[in-house]
């Protein structure tokens, strides 16, 4: 491997590993850089990397359990493949590019004896369909990382679903997705050291944190640079066209419904047509209001967000 060890993760606590994290990229650092994570974008990371973000050390409920059966996954890989399995207690960084760094569940052999990595998973069972032929596109980025970062060509992402169902997937290293990483990444952490700001992504994690830092208050209107024309307009051009969109969404529909009249499902050319009553109960919230004020005071809850909009 074209690594150097880092750091000894076996006697580090939770936040000094935290810590040594903000030295580099890891894996987990990928997606939400190329704006392909869920739950974080770039700017968080970006944050972090430039200790302007507190990170939580406390763990999730998914973190946790993660944590807990990392152990018990690596264990049935050694048993069920009958491969040697090392596990890796230290924060690798690679020589060529140090701002890349590995810090991965273990180390195993591929088919013809090499070194090769190993990733272990725990799954949500709403997660299933994600993995019934291949791994996620964010994870299949952290482990083309861990690739680059070792040198190694083969790595073995075993995942445990819903709790019950076990698979194994071989990831072969991707050199030309390898070169495009290293150059983001490169591009990246330069933007850390000389504490140049990311720009927003599309994703809705970068939604989510703009709408926590940003929090209004400032009555005065402001005067936006040139630079905020290039987004109007594509804003407004987007806006016109879900409009568009939404008018022809609803025409076809509204004559597949007068085709179906009151059949519940229809099929077409192989396709499906469900068109089905549903009941539902809802809260009378305003009548509730005016015959029990008091109650009503009493349990309602006031919460503050800001709306978007361009006239």
């Amino acid at each position: 491997m074209k690594t150097n060890i880092l750091v000894s993760t076996e006697n580090l606590s939770n936040e000094e590993w935290l810590r040594w994290r903000k030295k580099g990229l890891g894996g987990s650092d990928i997606a939400p850089i190329l704006g392909i994570s869920k739950w974080s974008s770039a700017i968080d990371i970006w944050l972090s990397k430039t200790n302007q973000k507190h990170d939580d050390c406390v763990q999730n409920e998914a973190m946790f359990w993660g944590t807990r059966l990392e152990p018990v996954i690596r264990d049935y890989f050694r048993e069920i493949t009958g491969k040697k399995v090392i596990e890796v207690k230290a924060i690798l960084q690679n020589i060529d590019h140090p701002y890349m760094i590995a810090d991965i569940d273990g180390l195993t052999e591929d088919s013809n004896g090499n070194p090769a990595i190993l990733e272990c998973k725990c799954v949500s069972e709403f997660k299933r369909s994600e993995w019934e032929t291949d791994i996620p596109v964010y994870y299949r980025t952290q482990v083309e990382h861990y690739l680059a970062v070792t040198g190694l060509s083969t790595a073995y992402v075993a995942a445990l679903i819903g709790g019950n169902s076990f698979v194994i997937r071989e990831v072969h290293a991707d050199k030309e997705m390898q070169e495009m990483l290293v150059a983001i990444e490169a591009d990246f952490w330069r933007k850390v050291v000389n504490m140049e700001r990311p720009q927003p992504d599309a994703s809705d994690a970068c939604k989510n944190l703009l709408d926590s830092i940003y929090r209004g208050g400032i009555s005065e209107q402001v005067v936006l640079p040139d630079e905020a024309l290039e987004y109007l307009d594509m804003y407004i051009e987007a806006c016109a066209m879900e409009d568009s969109a939404k008018e022809k969404k609803q025409l076809a529909s509204n004559n597949l419904k007068e085709i179906m009249g009151d059949y519940n499902k229809a099929s077409c050319q192989g396709h499906t047509i469900s068109w089905t009553p549903i009941s539902s109960e809802r809260f009378d919230s305003k009548s509730f209001k005016e015959a029990e004020p008091e109650l009503y005071a009493k349990y309602v809850k006031t919460s503050t967000s800001r709306r978007f909009s361009i006239r």
